[in-house]
């Protein structure tokens, strides 16, 4: 007999529970029905955005600007090393060693010039691309408050999202028009 209480017990505790989380969903469901979400792809502001497209080419110039300079340091180099060769069978031994550790310095210098440089551009790339990132994020937080949305995502975070609710291209249209 104390079997059969506790299952009418453990039966209606069960019930009750159930109740109350149906209760629960219904109430959220209720609440859910009034929100607003919406969802971009930052890296597409990124690429699609006017400003965004004229960072890159501004940072691609550089880039270029610095491989150049480089270029002509590397045929510096090749020309010190022709020259060497050249040169090799009329110089004494001693001649030939300080020459070919200049060569070697010149070679070295160059090399450390080019990795700090390379260093400082993908750090300066780095930086530059989180201030505009941010600048992204506060037109989607603008838009989002203005727009009367109670979510916003960025489609990196989710698995799937509509079509509908994809901002994106609404968000390139304010961050163009904020940066003139």
């Amino acid at each position: 007999m104390n079997m059969g209480r506790a299952r009418r017990w453990v039966m209606m505790w069960g019930a009750s529970l159930i109740l109350l989380l149906g209760w629960g969903v219904t109430s959220w469901a209720a609440q859910a029905q009034g929100l607003k979400i919406g969802v971009v792809d930052v890296q597409q502001v990124l690429n699609q955005s006017q400003r965004g497209v004229a960072l890159k080419q501004k940072l691609d110039q550089e880039l270029g600007g610095r491989q150049k300079e480089f270029q002509g340091k590397e045929q510096e180099i090749v020309k010190l090393q022709t020259e060497f060769e050249k040169q090799a069978p009329v110089l004494s031994e001693q001649a030939k060693r300080e020459k070919s550790e200049a060569l070697q310095r010149k070679i070295r210098d160059v090399r450390r010039m080019a990795e700090d440089a390379q260093r400082d551009f993908e750090k300066r790339l780095r930086e530059t691309e989180m201030e505009t990132t941010r600048e992204i994020f506060i037109v989607i937080q603008e838009y989002g408050k203005d727009q009367g949305y109670s979510l916003v995502f960025e489609r990196n975070s989710i698995v799937y999202s509509s079509g509908a609710v994809d901002l994106t291209a609404e968000i390139v249209k304010r961050f163009d028009a904020k940066g003139k």
